[in-house]
């Protein structure tokens, strides 16, 4: 294989086990995804419980920073076998309980928070794990791989959940994903840890010490800001897609599936791209692609028919990915190896834990205002805060030399 192709990364043995099993999990996600909310759906028929189910899988994604210090502190690969056996065990326990007829609304409660707490200790190891996978030169590849992984997990993960549920309901996409989750388990076991490009963990590694570092370096601090507000207002596509097409052009299930759909073949376009890619794009273009972002959601926002609309949501998808690619790959070689683990918990932590806040308040605006001047306010908010950002820090977005965590914290 080329040691520069758009897949060089499928060189290294760790690399193609790893990406196999988590191609499984992250396509069993999405399957338990669709399914867990059709079964509250069932259950209560009142989309209030839906959005506290999605709500309590959503929260514990705050604590990320604590997956983040056991990162640094134990093993990668012993870390991801215990989260992800956990993980088969919440799975296959809703699966068995909806196949056996005595799921109740509490269970569901209760395993998406269980799902949400292990996502959230599982989240900033997998992040880290990757670049010990590869040599720094196919960091940038790899990354991009793993955000086509990603992207085509949505296409597929879906689709094979609305089939799995018409042919035989719930139960059995519930199991699917315990079973993908297993495939992580071998997977890790069988990753020779000879051929990993890490250093050893450290026993007496500190939270505290992640947020000094991160204040001693102004591009990371910018990064984690304009993340925020990016993550926060612009990465809402399911939102997006249900304000305006309920809202706006009054259509119904099946149209609005076709836009995340739409929105996803956009996004894989963008991160096909992305695996030609030498270098890490570094924090200015990141900034440059999130603030495009922006405009493209301001810019779906005028179309005028559900047609147009869907011929805009590509350029959207496009950007989020695109952002969202150059984001990690930037922090990923950025920052220090022995450190990683922490900084991508707190990383997480700004990408995930704020988002569900925004949709109560674009909710909000819809009921008062209209669904375009909701999509085109969270447009805006991304474009003013990203670029508020960048004015801050002009002159500062660039990584020190030394990122090594001594040489860092000397520098303060």
């Amino acid at each position: 294989m080329s040691d520069s192709g758009s897949f060089r990364s499928f060189r290294h043995r760790n690399f193609r086990i790893y990406y196999i099993s988590t191609t499984l999990s992250n396509t069993g996600t999405w399957v338990q995804r669709i399914a867990q909310n059709w079964l509250v759906l069932e259950l209560t028929n009142n989309a209030l419980w839906l959005g506290v189910v999605v709500a309590l899988q959503s929260a514990p994604s705050l604590l990320s920073f604590f997956g983040g210090t056991l990162a640094d502190r134990i093993s990668k690969p012993k870390l991801l076998a215990f989260t992800s056996f956990s993980g088969f065990l919440w799975a296959g326990s809703l699966g068995l309980l909806v196949i056996t007829g005595h799921v109740q609304l509490w269970h569901v409660l209760l395993i998406a928070s269980g799902l949400g707490v292990t996502a959230a200790i599982d989240g900033p190891v997998r992040h880290s794990f990757v670049p010990e996978l590869v040599p720094d030169e196919d960091v940038p590849n790899s990354v991009a791989l793993n955000s086509v992984n990603f992207n085509t997990a949505r296409l597929i993960g879906p689709a094979l959940s609305g089939f799995m549920i018409e042919a035989f309901d719930t139960g059995p996409a519930f199991l699917l994903n315990a079973v993908s989750f297993l495939a992580v388990v071998v997977a890790v076991l069988m990753i020779d840890s000879d051929q990993l490009y890490r250093k050893a963990p450290r026993a007496g590694a500190l939270f505290s010490e992640a947020i000094k570092y991160i204040r001693a370096r102004p591009d990371l601090m910018a990064m984690m800001m304009a993340i925020f507000f990016f993550a926060t207002f612009g990465v809402n596509p399911e939102l997006f897609s249900a304000i305006m097409a309920t809202k706006e052009f009054g259509l119904q299930a099946g149209e609005f599936g076709l836009l995340g759909s739409v929105i996803a073949l956009g996004s894989l376009t963008a991160t096909l791209i992305a695996t030609k890619k030498e270098h890490a794009p570094g924090l200015s273009r990141v900034i440059k692609f999130a603030l495009f972002t922006g405009f493209a959601i301001i810019f779906s926002a005028l179309m005028p028919t559900y047609l147009l609309y869907a011929m805009a949501l590509p350029i959207y998808g496009f950007g989020m990915l695109t952002t969202a690619v150059a984001a990690n790959t930037t922090m990923q070689l950025n920052t220090a190896q022995e450190i990683r683990g922490r900084v991508f918990g707190i990383y997480l932590a700004m990408w995930l834990g704020f988002s569900p806040g925004s949709a109560p308040l674009l909710g909000w605006i819809t009921e008062h205002f209209g669904a375009r001047v909701s999509v085109a306010f969270a447009g805006s908010v991304t474009v003013v805060g990203v670029a508020l950002i960048a004015w801050r820090y002009r002159h500062r977005l660039e990584p020190p030399e030394d990122r090594s965590i001594e040489g860092v914290l000397r520098q303060r």
